[in-house]
């Protein structure tokens, strides 16, 4: 990379920072924005046209992948323009990626129960339990500490996208898993011996691996599918939508129904609610005429 792009990449990093955005987003955008000048041969001063070209490209990247990339060239672009680093803002002009709505991908309650037997060191299945029974990503599994848990309240606190931080309910397995886990400090700690917690894709390693070796093969599922069953599931127990929505702690609630499937029992169910009325044999108009 050229110190002219090495030097803008450092200063956007700067700014996100001081907008106080989660860790995860800018490590993401930087390691986008660091491969897109490594395949395009700059970044500073790239055009509109070789943006779209590398968004399109036919490399097999899903709509998902293109849209995350899209957003981080717009953030990057509009920062350069704002503080005078670029006289225009090439993004102004790259077109919507159209992604199609996505669908729940949960683990079922025999996988998981697998991934718990599978041979799974005891951190690990902390790693799982948190997963789903709080609904944890592996950005809050992995800074999850002792003081977070509140056993007199039944709560947990958590740091959630954006650097926010929520008051949970605590579910009973984990105040049972507490017990065995660090009271004071990281329940997962760096495994460098660092003062820090393990990297988010650590948790996503270990989880991944215990999945593998409880022989679940399907590419689709992913530690991320302990959050989709973490919803699903209460939907299933009949927990209010809403409700879910907010131990998912999602902005909005056309998010939650992509975490949450709905499964043939809970439609036919539904569908029985609507009750049976009395259909008339006949339409009734012959007697109607022979009476007038």
């Amino acid at each position: 990379m050229h110190d002219k792009d090495r030097n803008a990449l450092d200063l956007f990093i700067d700014y996100q920072r001081a907008q106080n955005l989660a860790a995860t987003t800018i490590r993401n955008r930087r390691s986008i924005l660091t491969t897109f000048a490594r395949r395009t041969g700059g970044l500073v001063d790239t055009d509109v046209f070789t943006l779209r070209r590398y968004i399109g490209r036919d490399d097999d990247v899903s709509p998902g992948t293109r849209r995350t990339e899209r957003g981080a060239l717009i953030a990057f672009y509009t920062f350069l323009h704002d503080e005078g680093l670029r006289a225009d803002n090439p993004t102004t002009k790259l077109p919507v990626v159209r992604v199609p709505k996505g669908l729940p991908r949960p683990f079922t309650p025999e996988q998981i129960d697998a991934m718990l037997n599978s041979g799974a060191y005891a951190k690990t299945r902390a790693m799982i339990l948190l997963g789903y029974y709080q609904g944890f990503r592996v950005s809050s599994i992995a800074r999850v500490r002792g003081e977070d848990i509140d056993l007199a309240a039944r709560t947990i606190s958590t740091t959630v996208k954006g650097g926010k931080v929520r008051l949970l309910p605590l579910h009973d397995v984990i105040a049972e898993l507490s017990k065995s886990m660090p009271p004071h400090g990281y329940w997962f700690p760096a495994r460098d011996g660092s003062a820090g917690h393990v990297r988010p894709s650590s948790v996503t390693d270990l989880i991944t691996k215990a999945k593998l070796r409880a022989g679940i093969l399907d590419p689709r599922l992913t530690p991320h599918s302990l959050r989709h069953a973490f919803g699903t599931d209460l939907v299933e127990q009949g927990v209010d939508i809403r409700v879910v929505q907010e131990l998912l702690v999602h902005e909005h609630l056309s998010t939650t129904q992509i975490y949450t499937q709905v499964s043939d029992r809970r439609k036919q169910d539904g569908i029985r609610t609507l009750a049976p009325r009395e259909v008339p044999a006949r339409s009734g108009r012959a007697a109607a005429k022979i009476a007038a």
